[in-house]
């Protein structure tokens, strides 16, 4: 059996499995809409779950080490070819969310980690946990990760400055021209992490990707993953891109053993462009959906470049999700100093038509 191949009738047998209500944390209840987590309930590609159907067999085994891996050799390739960099500026993880911790584990004993008060933190929180210094920034007041204010913070004291590109939870895109003026700049005091978990959907992915200056061999750290656009959320696989010392010192505080089924799934998952692109066009179409149903409520949505969207409802969005929740709808809300703004992830069409309806009598019942 090829270990370069992976994934097809395992999207039935899953299909199968989940209908059973045998699969543990996979399974979502029956009736359930779940808008919660950022996933593409589209995924993986079919050609990825051909390939992983041949080596599923294999899982009883420890995968290569990361030292001698066929799959995960063929993975840094294509993604090197890709973004026209060199097999030392890259590296892979369990997930972004893995080189996102080692890199803040890394820089942390250096010195403080500067990042926008609404982001994305789950590696923020995992560091503060660790005693490790995290300092916090305003956004302006129209949302926008404000750059001039974090680069009047960057001194001899931050080690690390942490960006979201486009920004969770707002989907906001940075100004691609703003960004890369900044890298250059703090880039000589700190390393800058920019997390494009969101940029193949993005209006222009390859103008908003700062991997340029990973090319021009900038002091930077990129991110990516393929729990988004490619629909491999529970598979754990991601990568990063950046200057080959950086590289060399996520690596070696990368804790996870290679995922060999993630990574074959990964791999071609790479390269189905058929299936990226049915993805980028199912996501969007379900964000107009949830746009639409936003706006005819009176609620006006902030401009999205993600597969989530957010919104003031001017409510206790606690509360609010609460009440959705007990509709068997489930979206984010109730977020620190912003307690008034809810987050819709992109699930299914026919699930965002439940929603619409949902959305519509619960907001409905509080006028």
């Amino acid at each position: 059996m090829k270990r370069r191949q992976a994934l097809g009738l395992l999207g039935g047998a899953l299909a199968s499995v989940v209908s059973q209500n045998t699969l543990g944390q996979y399974v979502i209840p029956q009736g359930q809409v779940r808008l919660v987590f950022n996933e593409n309930p589209y995924g993986p590609s079919p050609r990825a779950l051909a390939a992983v159907n041949e080596i599923l067999s294999l899982s009883a085994y420890y995968p290569d080490s990361p030292t001698d891996s066929p799959i995960l050799d063929d993975l840094l390739s294509a993604i090197s070819k890709k973004h026209n960099v060199d097999r030392e500026n890259l590296l892979v993880s369990s997930g972004s969310n893995e080189a996102l911790q080692a890199a803040l584990l890394v820089y942390g004993e250096k010195g403080k980690i500067l990042a926008p008060t609404l982001t994305y933190d789950a590696h923020l929180n995992y560091a503060k946990a660790l005693g490790i210094d995290v300092v916090n920034v305003p956004l302006r007041s129209d949302l926008q990760v404000d750059l001039d204010a974090m680069k009047a913070q960057v001194d001899h004291t931050v080690s690390l400055v942490y960006l979201a590109n486009p920004n969770n939870p707002t989907g906001i895109p940075l100004n691609a021209t703003a960004l890369r003026n900044f890298c250059r700049e703090v880039g000589k005091k700190a390393v800058v992490i920019i997390d494009e978990a969101y940029n193949e959907l993005t209006e222009n992915p390859a103008d908003q990707s700062m991997v340029d200056l990973v090319r021009d061999n900038q002091n930077v750290l990129i991110t990516r993953t393929f729990s988004k656009i490619f629909g491999m959320a529970g598979m754990r696989v991601g990568y990063g891109l950046g200057h080959p010392e950086i590289i060399a010192k996520v690596n070696n505080a990368l804790m996870a053993w290679p995922n060999g089924i993630g990574l074959t799934a990964a791999y071609h998952s790479y390269q189905d462009d058929e299936f990226i692109a049915f993805s980028r066009k199912k996501i969007l179409q379900g964000r107009a959906m949830v746009t639409g149903t936003l706006q005819r409520a009176g609620v006006t949505p902030i401009a999205s470049q993600t597969n989530f969207v957010f919104a003031d409802i001017g409510l206790n969005a606690t509360e609010f999700v609460a009440q959705m929740a007990r509709r068997n709808v489930q979206i984010q809300g109730g977020y620190q100093d912003y307690p008034t703004y809810i987050r819709i992830s992109m699930g299914k069409l026919e699930d965002l038509e439940i929603f619409d309806r949902v959305f519509s009598a619960v907001y409905q019942s509080y006028a």
